[in-house]
């Protein structure tokens, strides 16, 4: 009888509509998403880590599929008052649970299992070269180890909150919950969805590797240092703490069914009964009816229809406990992402609660969504379920009336969620001690986030107009939130086509949303006609009775519909014009194609003479209300090549909108639109030494509806060009070449190299400009102040260099507060953000600090002033020019550094821009591999002796791990890593793994060795001497070096190292003089990681000892033993006598050697 019950209930599932649907989505959804880059570009696709990643994956999606099964299938008896027929057959308790629970969960099962089965015929449908071996196991293991698992664990949840309730709205609050708990899991256990792009350190404990109910974060945990080998080759091995793990979920999934099928009540419901007040014998008088004259039309009648048919609609969502549960899980998880985008920024880094980051945290709220899709089917249906549509739709009232009165209560629970959110923000700022929150902002948020999630409601509401089954409704709306979501992955790139949807809205304290705010309103009024258009469909389709046709219905609304249609087409021109035709907008394919096809055309033309520039006039006006800039400039130009030049190559930016090019004496022989590429023949030659000029007027609009760049904004309050990018340039621009090494590939390209051929001259500039701005407005850039004014309802300001520069000019301008000091003859400025003064004490000290310390050791600063101007807040921290440090206002001015047990990382970025001012500008390298070393990683060394010198050494323990783990932390599995002497373009090389080598070499050789090398550097290949190489650093460090110091600089700077260091405590004795024994073993392996291949140890490594068992640092400023040791053995054991009892012992104290896990580096002693 059983297995005849478990049939039928299998089959039902298969014959719904919605189990049909959800199997083709999963089957097109594995063909579509094996063609995505999971792992990098050398991973197959048909890797084992790839397929588990997949199925990882979509085994959370099962959440939304499990929710509208165990709604449509579970609850069917009490749905169609099946139930009393039910449950007076012979059908016992234990069939019927394990029967319902089964069906739910083969049906869930199988949605997957087609998932898979797309993703094997897809993987096997790709070309070739993206195959790898074919193993079944592949397929199975990830299934058994992850898929059924992950969807007992969802189907045990919801099915029992089924059973136990009997509601379908909570239902959806179990779904919800699951899909919270896992983004609550992904941002405690810094999941690479939350933390791919954030330079987070430490990764999750113990705790939140065993509570994550889904298993990724130990698959991602224990992959994350996987090489390309094992990503293709290898499956995770099922023991240990992912063992541990899947039994620990299992084991709940049961206990909760087994206390589920002892509690749930197989009988009827009834409703509780409710004492009504006894009437006893009292007489009831006979109430007279009275007629009443009703007039079922005008605007009265409408306005009280929707307003009772809106209360109703309203009860029907909010008085509900289902939604306060949904309402109280949305704040959770809202209030734990608002505290981790506070309190774990980018380095650990606390932000003050300032209503900009907020608002920041606030803008996109895709989870919502979920939200609307779940209410619009059950208020779509209401009449339906409650068998109250007849006695409704016997009434005169509107199908318009009833349709707005449902929208409406969308657009209330998407103010609600809101609401809860500023109200979560405020809660923080006022716990935090912030006390001045900016309420027209926080306001701002009912329109910025709220009205494209209402036009999503209308959506929402039309598809459950069209699908008379609500079930299937909720799954075609879930289609769609995904379309719109990861339309941009699907190819659908252009705001015009994605519903609903805009341009990424940037804001900051300074700037707020500025003028994309104006891009923001005409999308908003391009989908609002669009939606509108939805609603008149609506409305005509709406299903009064199922008897009547309404089709004839929509020609009743053709005079109605010619407003939106005009709207909607009227704004898709303006935007259309202002995107496509004035923004010059192109795809991300496109934009590839256009990159590939310039190097293609014209890289074989990169080593033709071209005059350099020596000196730049420009003049600039800033037109922020027009969010737009225009540029008038002179180039002096000089032949250098020793050969007559009969053609100057001028190069125009595709971010340029106009540009006009004057150069005497030559006409333009070719123009390549395409590129906006200008070769002027001269009817002169210029002779070697010659000089010319080249004169050029250029026009940029950068509104909101072209791409935003974060180096070329024209803001309302704060706009910041790196301007010397979007000038004319000279020859061949590698800066227009594509730099994903896949793509190069992809598209017949070679790796990516620096400009060939290596130039090793400086070509410095002269600078002199002048920039007007709005009248409030303050104007910072290269060069020297030498006077303002203002004219025209406009304020100027000329700048001049008094020495040559680099080509380097970046500006910003905004509303000004200025803090000034001067100090040993240097002026230092501070131009701010007014109110945000909290850091400027530190940042001053911080700019005195590095400028005192890189003029004692590398030479003289250059210049007689230092400015730091704040910059909005968009990505990125700081950019050193000449003179000037542009940073951006969240970490210096916004960042939270009281806590002096933590570094502080704002003064650390600072020196290290200010560090630029010798790394970079005046000692300039050639642009060729290994050009970094000499400027972001010995920026990186100065920042690191800058804060040991001024927050103590002790400090630097914490420091150099924080490097560590970043440097592991980003390492491509499928990029083979170039050592420090080769370092292109992979940012973790020259930054974290430089910070460790430079502090390694300083520890070995000296910080006063260090500091002469660098000077001796620096004075021999400064202009105008020749610019320097990685291999000039190499020789300046190994001049007066013994051959054991020359071997261990190029193992640090010429090869890619790796170590594993372990310390055990094998005794610790007390000897009779009082003195303490201890004996420890220590472990070292070491690893060439270029040629993946073990290395001997022959190494000098600190061990130190402490009397105090803490992990912050601190233990370092007195240890009772710090020294180094030779190791030559994998394995050695050192017996070391102390004065004072052990607590603590580490190897590698100050975690300057690469290590993947530093945690067994230290050991501490009962």
């Amino acid at each position: 009888m059983l297995s005849a019950i478990l049939k039928f209930e299998v089959l039902y599932h298969f014959r719904q509509i919605t189990f049909k649907i959800a199997l083709l989505l999963f089957l097109g959804l594995g063909l579509l998403i094996i063609h995505g880059n999971f792992g990098g570009s050398e991973i197959h696709a048909n890797a084992p880590y790839v397929i588990t990643t997949i199925v990882g994956f979509l085994s959370l999606f099962s959440i939304f599929v499990c929710t509208v099964f165990c709604a449509n299938v579970v609850l069917r008896d009490t749905t169609y008052k099946m139930d009393a027929v039910l449950f007076t057959t012979a059908i016992k308790r234990l069939p019927y649970f394990s029967v319902r629970f089964l069906g739910l969960l083969l049906a869930v099962l199988l949605v997957l299992c087609a998932a898979i089965a797309g993703i094997l015929t897809g993987s096997l449908l790709m070309d070739a070269t993206r195959q790898g071996t074919f193993d079944p196991l592949y397929f199975v293991q990830p299934l058994l180890v992850f898929g059924l698992p992950n969807i007992l664990f969802v189907c045990s949840i919801i099915f029992c909150t089924a059973m136990l309730t009997r509601n379908i709205r909570a239902i959806y609050a179990a779904g919800l919950l699951l899909y919270i708990l896992y983004n609550v899991g992904a941002i405690l256990g810094n999941s690479p969805i939350y933390a791919s792009s954030a330079l987070r350190t430490g990764g999750p404990d113990l705790l939140t590797l065993l509570t994550d109910p889904f298993g990724l974060a130990i698959f991602f945990t224990d992959t994350h240092s996987w090489s390309v080998l094992q990503r293709n080759e290898q499956l995770l091995p099922i023991r240990g703490l992912l063992l541990q793990n899947r039994l620990l979920w299992a084991a709940f999934s049961f206990v909760l069914l087994l206390i589920t099928y002892r509690s749930f009540a197989f009988r009827i419901q009834l409703p509780a009964k409710t004492k009504s007040p006894g009437t006893g014998n009292k007489i009831i008088a006979a109430i007279p009816y009275n007629s009443q004259q009703v007039h079922p039309a005008g605007f009265i009648y409408t306005l009280k229809s929707f307003c009772s048919q809106f209360r109703l609609e309203a009860i029907s969502v909010f008085k509900h406990i289902p939604f306060l549960v949904m309402i109280a899980l949305w704040i959770f998880i809202f209030t734990i992402e608002l505290k981790d985008n506070l309190f774990s920024g980018a380095y650990g880094i606390h932000f003050y609660p300032a209503t900009s980051i907020i608002v920041e945290s606030l803008l996109s709220i895709k989870p919502a969504m979920l939200l609307i899709i779940f209410y619009t089917a059950e208020l779509s249906a209401r009449e339906r379920t409650t068998n109250s549509q007849l006695l409704l739709y016997a009434t005169p009232v509107h199908n318009a009336v009833i349709w707005a009165a449902k929208c409406c209560t969308l657009g209330l629970l998407i103010a609600t969620i809101i609401s809860a959110n500023i109200i979560v923000g405020v809660v923080m700022q006022f716990s935090n001690g912030y006390l001045h929150p900016d309420l027209p902002r926080y306001i701002s948020l009912f329109y910025y986030s709220g009205f494209p999630l209402f036009l999503f409601a209308v959506l929402a509401l039309f598809i459950q107009t069209l699908v008379p089954n609500k079930y299937l409704g909720m799954l075609l709306n879930l289609l769609i939130a995904a379309v719109i979501i990861f339309s941009r992955r699907l190819g659908i790139e252009h705001y015009l086509l994605r519903y609903a949807s805009v341009p990424d809205m940037q804001n900051s304290g300074m700037n707020s949303f500025g003028h994309y705010a104006s891009a923001f309103n005409w999308y908003m009024l391009y989908w609002s006609a669009f939606a509108a258009l939805l609603a008149l469909l609506s409305v005509s389709l709406w299903q009064r009775s199922q008897y009547i046709n309404n089709s004839w219905r929509l020609l009743r609304f053709r005079l109605i519909w010619l407003f939106p249609i005009l709207a909607f087409l009227i704004a898709g021109a303006f935007i259309f014009y202002k995107t496509n035709i004035q923004g010059g907008y192109k795809s991300s394919r496109e934009k590839q194609d256009w990159q590939a096809s310039y190097e293609h055309r014209y890289r074989t033309l990169a080593n033709l003479p071209q005059p350099f520039i020596t000196s730049v006039k420009t003049t600039v006006d800033l037109y922020s209300d027009e969010a737009k800039y225009i540029v008038k400039g002179t180039y002096k130009l000089i032949n250098t090549s020793g050969v007559p030049l009969s053609r100057i190559w001028v190069s125009v930016h595709p971010e340029v909108t106009y540009c006009n090019i004057h150069l005497p004496g030559a006409s333009r022989e070719v123009y390549d639109k395409t590129f906006n590429q200008h070769l002027y023949d001269l009817k002169t030659p210029l002779l070697p030494g010659a000089e010319t000029t080249l004169q050029f007027s250029m026009e940029v609009v950068r509104s909101g509806f072209t791409s935003f760049n974060t180096e070329h904004a024209v803001a309302d309050n704060g706009t910041y060009i790196e301007l010397e990018k979007y000038v004319p340039s000279l020859g061949y621009n590698s800066s227009f070449e594509l730099s994903d090494t896949s793509l190069r590939k992809e598209k017949g390209l070679m790796a990516k190299v620096p400009d060939l051929p290596a130039d090793s001259a400086y070509h410095l500039i002269d600078i002199e400009t002048t920039i007007s701005t709005s009248p409030d407005q303050y104007v910072v850039t290269t060069g020297t102040l030498k006077r303002t004014w203002s004219a025209n309802n406009r304020n100027y300001f000329q700048y001049k260099t008094e020495v040559p520069v680099n080509f380097m000019f970046a500006l910003s301008s905004a509303r000004y507060d200025v803090k000034k000091e001067t100090y040993r003859g240097v002026e230092y400025r501070i131009l701010f953000h007014p109110g945000q003064t909290v850091n400027l004490t530190v940042m001053m000290r911080a700019m005195k600090d590095a400028i005192d310390y890189c003029t004692q050791h590398f030479g003289p600063y250059p210049y007689k002033h230092l400015t730091l101007a704040e910059i909005p807040q968009y990505k990125g921290a700081a950019t050193a020019y000449p003179g000037v440090v542009f940073s951006a206002e969240n970490i210096n001015f916004q960042g939270n550094f009281n806590d002096s047990n933590k570094i502080n990382y704002g003064y650390g970025i600072l020196v290290h821009e200010i560090a630029h001012q010798w790394w970079a500008n005046k000692l300039a390298p050639v642009y060729q591999p290994g050009s970094p070393l000499l400027t972001e990683t010995l920026a990186q060394y100065t920042e690191a002796m800058l804060v040991e010198q001024s927050f103590g050494r002790q400090f630097m323990r914490r420091y150099l791990q924080t490097e560590n783990q970043l440097y592991f932390s980003q390492r491509y599995p499928d990029e083979k890593e170039l050592p420090l002497a080769k370092t292109y373009g992979q940012a973790f090389v020259h930054y974290q793994k430089g910070s460790l080598a430079m502090y390694a070499l300083k520890e070995a050789l000296g910080t006063q060795r260090i500091n002469e090398a660098l000077r001796r550097l620096l004075d021999k290949h400064a202009s105008p001497g020749t610019r320097a190489t990685a291999d000039d650093l190499i020789n300046a460090l190994s001049q007066g070096a013994s051959q054991t110091e020359v071997k261990l600089i190029k193992d640090w700077l010429e090869r890619v190292i790796t170590y594993s260091l372990k310390v055990e405590v094998m005794s610790s004795k007390r000897l009779s003089n009082g003195q303490y024994d201890l004996q420890l073993k220590v472990q070292i392996a070491k690893t060439d990681d270029e040629h993946n291949r073990p290395i001997p140890v022959d190494d000098e490594i600190d061990i130190a000892v402490s009397d105090r068992n803490t992990e912050d640092g601190n233990w370092l400023n007195k240890p009772l033993y710090l020294h180094k040791h030779h190791f030559t053995q994998a394995t050695t054991i050192l017996n070391i006598t102390l004065n004072k009892p052990p607590k603590m012992v580490a190897v590698d104290p100050y975690a300057y050697l690469p290590d993947a896990d530093q945690s067994d580096n230290l050991a501490a002693l009962k």
